[in-house]
């Protein structure tokens, strides 16, 4: 064997040249190891479990929550910490469904056909594909995915290259051709000598254009984080307002039974803790965690949470044609008699033809599977090849016969036939022509008997579950590799709207394919980087674009677009840059996850109003008290009645129901809709008990029970048009809750620091709810005929 020095970017490597039936010596193999020229490819990812747990511990909140509590304990107000239940139990819903994702993903990834065979020491052996080694002979058979990339060295086979370029029809390749490593063996044999490894091979290469675990671009996730910066703009100088101001008021009226640092710090925790929805994000996590688990058992992996919400709001959905509409196989459809033999004569000689040779490809199976067992045996036989476009069999006492393009298999086509074969292919079928030519194969008097017309096998589940995207008002576009007048007929099959306007994309130029984008829905013989074009055109439109795909070439437009869909059954590269993955390689169960995102986003939507007029509730009654200079009424644990009953406990399970209607408006136009009338009159009748104080000259003890049993009035008024329509589930929940808070009230009325009220004080609160509740209705008609009209 030959050594000779190549130049790399890292040092000088001696490459070798095995013999194919001999490959690489034990001593070479040793001193690749050495070289660390081994096929290990490093995963670039973002979501190691290190960063999932700093994501989720380190917020903002929870590290304000976490200071409020150690105050709380250092004063020995330890009733005031059961907050910290719901900051903990969020921080772990997040954590333990991002490393659950993490883990399913990487155990996915494991099954993904881990051995190859390689020619070692003049052994066939089988190894791991991270054991290959630089100048290592593979054995490639039918059927086999290439390990690296190589090049032939002995052998031919036809490569499936779908899931690097997203063209279907295999190609021819002999020895000194190029194998890129992901592509498949359709038929034939060969060995080839590995050329590059790891992070170096074609499909590496690619995939790190795309990164991996981005960030969803989540209307919701985005309105969770502005929420975040109003409340923290509001809670950072109310809070230290709020503790000077407490300070002020305890050191000049101090409290007969706790002392001046308890009053300051257990006063200034209830009015921070009350402005934190912690459990709108804790809903927010559940939901889409329920979400996660039950389209887990649809076999549907969900890798970014708010994805669901992106693929619930999109209005365009790209689609590829091969292995998402069509199952990468083929099916002969029609035979076409041309001269005087009969069917089962064309089925005898088509059948024995293909018979003769090992072909494993997806024309060859099509044609084996339609035409049967063969019943002559051939004399002499003439393999396909890409070149000659045709393959040949001659029988003893039957004649010689080629099957293959009309324009290889005849000299000089008549019109008709290629009338007839041109219009077969405008249809999308793959046009066969058998001919009966001389003994050496030649077109010299080459006579038609048969056209055979082949065409992809549409997967069942397609045409409905297209049909349920077109009556949902999602705009399909089919983008693919593929011929365009192919992947037409695939779409009028499947029942795709404007399947006629199609268009080429070879040879575009990025401003044409941007163009195109608007005025055509089939696009045929696009590169991936046209296919990231194209999803970018699409959003910058307006649109919401989902993108579902296989292969290495869609990963730049995966990446690209608002929610990326992958097909388990395709490769690693597109897997690891999707949000959403089909484990079973079931188109049919997207709309099972479309479904999933309208009862996330709508519920959500209502029930986070429940959160948010509690935290507006603080805000204003905050600066109320600022500006009034008096103390704020509230600890923490006076909050927990209407943050279990009222808010947490009926929000989780509202946020269940089943909800699959369109989502309309934006989210936080929705939200403040919902959440403002309930929140203005929590403050309304929270300053109404200040005036009654004003005026009566009444305890701050007995301010704060009047103020507490007027908000819990107020909340459970939000709930009861919350739960509106009533079903037997609602009621029995709405009914619950109310029973559960009032049976508090009785077992524990010492425990939430409540005092007994006088008859005059009790009324008072009977008049400030009862007046609320109109106020309440007047209220939620104003904003809803301000959103509709601000809408039309």
């Amino acid at each position: 064997m030959k050594e000779k020095k190549i130049k790399t970017t890292k040092k000088d490597i001696s490459r070798f040249n095995p013999k194919p039936d001999v490959g690489l010596t034990s001593k070479q193999i040793e001193k690749r190891i050495e070289e660390n020229l081994v096929n290990v490819t490093t995963v670039k990812t973002n979501k190691t479990i290190g960063k999932i747990l700093l994501k989720n511990i380190f917020t903002f909140f929870n590290m304000t929550c976490l200071a409020v509590g150690l105050a709380l304990i250092f004063v020995g107000a330890y009733s005031d910490l059961l907050f910290m239940g719901i900051v903990i139990l969020n921080t772990l819903i997040g954590i333990i469904q991002e490393i659950r994702a993490k883990k399913t993903m990487d155990k996915l990834s494991l099954t993904n056909s881990n051995f190859t065979k390689v020619i070692r020491d003049g052994e066939e052996e089988e190894i791991y594909k991270t054991e290959i080694v630089l100048d290592d002979v593979l054995v490639l058979n039918p059927g086999m995915q290439i390990a690296c990339d190589s090049v032939i060295i002995e052998g031919n086979v036809e490569v499936n290259e779908s899931l690097l370029t997203g063209e279907s029809q295999p190609a021819k390749k002999g020895k000194g051709a190029s194998l890129y490593g992901g592509s498949f063996i359709s038929s034939g044999t060969c060995k080839a000598k590995v050329t590059k490894i790891g992070n170096d091979n074609y499909i590496a290469q690619l995939s790190e254009k795309a990164k991996t675990f981005k960030q969803s671009k989540s209307e919701l996730l985005n309105s969770l984080r502005a929420l975040i910066k109003v409340i923290t703009i509001f809670m950072v100088p109310i809070a230290l307002l709020m503790l000077y101001n407490n300070y002020k008021y305890y050191s000049s009226n101090p409290a007969s039974d706790y002392s001046l640092l308890y009053m300051v710090i257990t006063k200034t925790s209830g009015c921070i803790v009350a402005m934190i929805p912690a459990g709108m994000f804790l809903l927010t996590s559940v939901a889409l965690a329920v979400s996660v688990i039950r389209l887990s058992k649809k076999r549907t992996l969900v890798q970014e949470l708010y994805c669901i919400e992106m693929l619930a709001r999109t209005n365009v959905l790209c689609l590829d044609k091969t292995g998402t509409l069509t199952s990468g196989t083929m099916s002969v459809t029609d035979v076409s008699l041309l001269g005087k033999k009969s069917h089962e004569d064309v089925r005898k000689i088509i059948a024995s033809m293909v018979n003769s040779f090992h072909d494993a490809n997806m024309t060859a199976l099509a044609l084996k599977a339609y035409f049967g067992k063969p019943t002559y045996s051939a004399e002499k036989s003439l393999p396909f090849s890409s070149e000659r476009k045709f393959m040949g069999c001659k029988f003893k006492n039957l004649g010689t016969y080629k099957l293959g393009a009309y324009e290889y298999v005849l000299d000089k086509p008549s019109e008709e036939i290629k009338k007839s074969a041109e219009e077969y292919a405008s249809k999308g079928f793959r046009v066969l022509l058998l001919t009966e030519c001389d003994a050496n194969f030649g077109n010299t008097i080459s006579k038609p008997i048969a056209f055979v017309l082949l065409q992809d096998n549409i997967r069942k589940d397609a045409p409905k579950t297209i049909q349920w995207f077109k009556e949902n008002d999602v705009d399909i576009k089919i983008i693919s590799g593929d011929n365009p007048v192919t992947v037409s007929e695939v779409a009028r099959r499947v029942g795709v709207d404007n399947y006629d306007k199609y268009i080429s994309l070879q040879g575009l130029s990025n401003n044409e394919v941007i163009e195109a984008s608007s005025k055509y829905s089939i696009f045929g013989r696009v590169s991936p980087e046209q296919k990231a074009i194209l999803v970018k055109a699409l959003k910058s439109q307006g649109k919401t674009v989902a993108m579902t795909g296989d292969g290495v070439n869609d990963i730049l437009a995966l990446k690209e677009a608002d929610c990326s869909i992958a097909i388990a059954s395709g490769s690693d590269a597109a897997r690891s840059v999707s949000q959403l993955v089909l484990l079973d390689s079931n188109f049919s169960s997207m709309p099972s996850v479309v479904a999933e995102g309208r009862r996330v986003v709508n519920n959500i939507q209502k029930s986070s109003s429940l959160f948010l007029m509690k935290t507006i509730f603080a805000i204003f009654i905050s600066i109320f008290v600022l500006c009034m200079r008096k103390t704020y009424p509230f600890s923490p644990i006076q909050f927990l009645l209407l943050e279990m009953f009222v808010i947490g406990l009926p929000s989780f399970f509202l946020a269940l129901q089943p909800n699959t209607n369109p989502i309309k408006g934006k989210f936080m136009a929705n939200l403040a809709r919902n959440t403002l009338p309930a929140g203005i009159c929590l403050v309304m009748s929270t300053i109404a008990m200040y005036i009654y104080q004003t005026f009566t000259g009444i305890s701050t003890e007995v301010l704060v029970t009047m103020c507490s049993f007027a908000i819990l009035s107020m909340g459970f008024i939000a709930l009861f048009k919350m739960c509106q329509p009533f079903n037997w589930f609602k009621s029995i929940l709405f009914l619950a809750c109310l029973g559960i808070t009032i049976t508090c009230l009785f077992l524990f009325f010492d425990v939430f620091k409540y005092v007994e009220i006088a008859y005059s004080e009790k009324l008072f609160l009977i008049i400030v709810c009862q007046s609320a509740y109109p106020l309440y209705v007047v209220l939620n008609k104003l904003f809803d005929f301000t959103a509709k009209f601000t809408t039309e």
